[in-house]
C-alpha cells in the first residue's frame, strides 16, 4: 500500500505546499534565461500559488533576488519566501562562506531590499563556516528573527551532530539538503533526526539538476557555463552509464503513468512526510509537470526502484572535490 499523500508540509507553524520551486537557475548556473521570460514565468508560478520560492543572496550576487523582488508585490500573500546568507559570490565569481554573525545580519538586511519586503519567510544559514561555530552563525539568525525580519530558521548541506547543536540555540524549522534517487546521503542520519525533532526536509535538486527528469540526454546542449559540465556525475563514462539506469527507471515510470519528474518526486514524497521539494525550471511545461506527481509509491515499486539502483548504481560524486569540503553535511 502507498502512503497517504498530502500536499501539505509543516515549516515551523507554517503550513505550506509540499512542492516549491528553486530559483537559482533563472540567473545562473544552467542555460542563461531571458530576464523578462523569467519574469513571466514567475509571474504564471505565482498565480498559480500558493507557493515557496526559494532563493539566496550568493546567487548572481543579489541579481535573483533582485528578479523575484521585480515581481513579487502583488502575490506577497501566496508566497512563501526563502533565502539564505552565509555564502557570497565574489567579485571574480568564486565562492566565499562567511558565518560571521555581523555579515549575516547585513546580509539579511541587504536581501530585503532587493526583494523588497520587510519579513523574509524561511532564512537558512546557507552553509557552515569551519570558522565560526554554528552557534553563533544561528545565534544572529534567531536576533533578526526576534526583530521580526525573519519568520522561520533554515540550516542548509548540515550534518545531524551540528543540527542538534544549532537546536541548543534556538527552534530550527527546516533543513535544505540535496536529496533525489541519485544523491540520497540524507538518509545516512540528517532526514531521521529532522523526523525526531519536528523539522522540515526541504530537497534541492531532487530531479538532478534536470537529469532525472530526462532533461539531459547529452551534453551538447548545455552552455559552456553550465555548472553541470564540472560536476562528476555529467562526465564520461559516468554519465554513460548513468543514462543507462535513468533508461531502467524511465522504463517503470511509464508502466505506472508517470514522466521521469513525477517519479522522481512521488519517490522523495514517499520517503516521508516531512519532506519538501524545490525543483528548478524556466519552463512553465517542466512545472506543470511537476505539479502533477501528487503520489506516493507503494512497497512493490519502491522495491523496484532499488532494484534497478542496486543493479545499476549511479556514478560519480554530485561535486567536485573541492566543493564536497565545504559541506558539513559530507563530514
Amino acid at each position: 500500500m502507498s502512503q497517504i499523500f498530502s500536499s501539505n508540509i509543516k515549516i515551523g507553524d507554517i503550513e505550506i505546499p509540499r512542492l516549491g520551486l528553486g530559483c537559482m537557475g533563472l540567473t545562473q548556473a544552467y542555460t542563461p534565461v531571458d530576464h523578462d521570460k523569467a519574469k513571466a514565468f514567475l509571474d504564471r508560478v505565482m498565480t498559480d500559488g500558493p507557493v515557496m520560492l526559494d532563493t539566496a543572496a550568493t546567487y548572481s550576487g543579489g541579481k535573483n533576488e533582485r528578479l523575484i523582488g521585480s515581481v513579487i508585490k502583488p502575490f506577497r500573500s501566496q508566497v512563501f519566501l526563502a533565502s539564505k546568507a552565509g555564502m557570497y559570490k565574489r567579485s571574480d565569481g568564486t565562492r566565499e562562506i562567511d558565518g560571521n554573525p555581523d555579515r549575516i545580519k547585513i546580509s539579511c538586511d541587504e536581501s530585503l531590499v532587493r526583494l523588497g519586503i520587510d519579513q523574509i519567510d524561511l532564512f537558512y544559514l546557507h552553509r557552515v563556516d569551519p570558522m565560526v561555530p554554528v552557534e553563533e552563525s544561528v545565534g544572529a539568525i534567531n536576533d533578526l528573527k526576534l526583530a521580526g525580519k525573519v519568520r522561520a530558521i533554515g540550516l542548509s548541506e548540515i550534518s545531524a551532530s551540528t543540527l542538534k547543536r544549532a537546536m541548543s540555540v534556538t527552534q530550527i524549522d527546516a533543513v535544505q539538503s540535496e536529496y533525489s534517487l541519485w544523491s540520497r546521503r540524507v538518509e545516512e542520519g540528517i532526514s531521521a533526526a529532522c523526523v525526531e525533532l519536528g523539522i522540515a526536509l526541504i530537497a534541492y535538486s531532487p530531479v538532478g539538476r534536470g537529469f532525472l527528469a530526462g532533461g539531459v540526454p547529452n551534453l551538447d546542449g548545455l552552455s559552456s557555463k553550465d555548472i553541470r559540465k564540472q560536476m562528476p556525475r555529467f562526465q564520461g563514462a559516468n554519465f554513460e552509464s548513468n543514462l543507462e539506469t535513468l533508461l531502467e527507471l524511465e522504463v517503470q515510470a511509464m508502466e505506472w503513468g508517470y514522466s521521469l519528474a513525477q517519479l522522481s518526486l512521488n519517490w522523495l514524497w514517499s520517503q516521508g512526510a516531512h519532506i519538501g521539494a524545490i525543483p528548478g525550471t524556466s519552463q512553465l511545461a517542466n512545472w506543470q509537470d511537476n505539479k502533477r506527481a501528487q503520489n506516493t509509491l507503494d512497497a512493490g515499486q519502491l522495491h523496484l526502484i532499488e532494484r534497478i539502483l542496486r543493479n545499476k548504481p549511479f556514478q560519480g560524486e554530485r561535486y567536485e572535490p573541492e566543493k564536497l569540503k565545504q559541506l558539513d553535511s559530507e563530514i
